[in-house]
């Protein structure tokens, strides 16, 4: 049972609710929360979300866009003292430490992305990351927190692409194809799906990309 501190207006049709941070409440940069909430929705009253906050913040915090059906207007009403139900953390999306890291995040799928480099950064992690991030605008969520964190992370890249303006990548610089690397993809189904395909056509092992698809709810 996690009380809701506030809720936070990112952009124009993204919000994030702050939660409060039980103590001894555990998870992995990256994982995700099943959240219960009290909606009648034909598709159930429950749904799963990225955790955007990172292991080393006090508040827990979970970012989405606006949506059309019951259970997202439900929770975009949420108000601060509100409680919501969830899972314990889950998910095997999560950085592997031990290799290089390409994270490659389609508008909304930059939420796990957050968690990560926000950890990198506060632990001070020398693994080498890449976040090739790509919106249909330029409105980047995250965007003045990721600057402050690349500029205290010396081996953090980030990329932004307006897909709006340039269009959207169609294949990857072989720069980013190092034999040990592995490619983290996060964002709509179709995109995910897209960026599997490039990555295995420019011969990417397969066990060295891992995804999570956003589905829209």
């Amino acid at each position: 049972m996690l009380k809701v501190l506030k809720k936070r207006i990112e952009t124009a049709n993204v919000f994030s609710l702050i939660l409060e941070k039980p103590k001894h409440f555990d998870f992995y940069a990256g994982q995700y929360l099943d959240i219960e909430l009290a909606v009648q929705d034909k598709f159930g009253n429950s749904r799963a979300f990225t955790i955007s906050s990172s292991t080393t913040e006090d508040f827990l915090m979970i970012t989405t866009k606006k949506g059309v059906s019951p259970f997202k207007k439900f929770m975009e009403q949420l108000k601060t003292g509100d409680i919501i139900t969830t899972s314990h953390p889950a998910g095997t999306f999560i950085l592997d430490q031990s290799a290089p890291a390409i994270f490659i995040a389609g508008g909304i799928g930059i939420t796990p992305f957050r968690s990560m480099v926000k950890y990198a950064a506060d632990k001070k992690l020398t693994t080498p990351i890449t976040l090739i991030y790509l919106n249909s605008g330029h409105n980047f969520l995250f965007k003045k927190e990721l600057e402050t964190w690349q500029k205290q992370l010396p081996n953090l890249e980030i990329v932004y692409i307006n897909t709006a303006k340039y269009g959207h990548l169609k294949t990857l610089d072989t720069k980013y194809l190092t034999p040990n690397t592995i490619f983290y993809l996060a964002g709509p189904p179709k995109m995910v799906d897209d960026f599997e395909k490039i990555l295995v056509d420019l011969g990417v092992d397969q066990t060295n990309i891992r995804y999570d698809r956003f589905d829209g709810y």
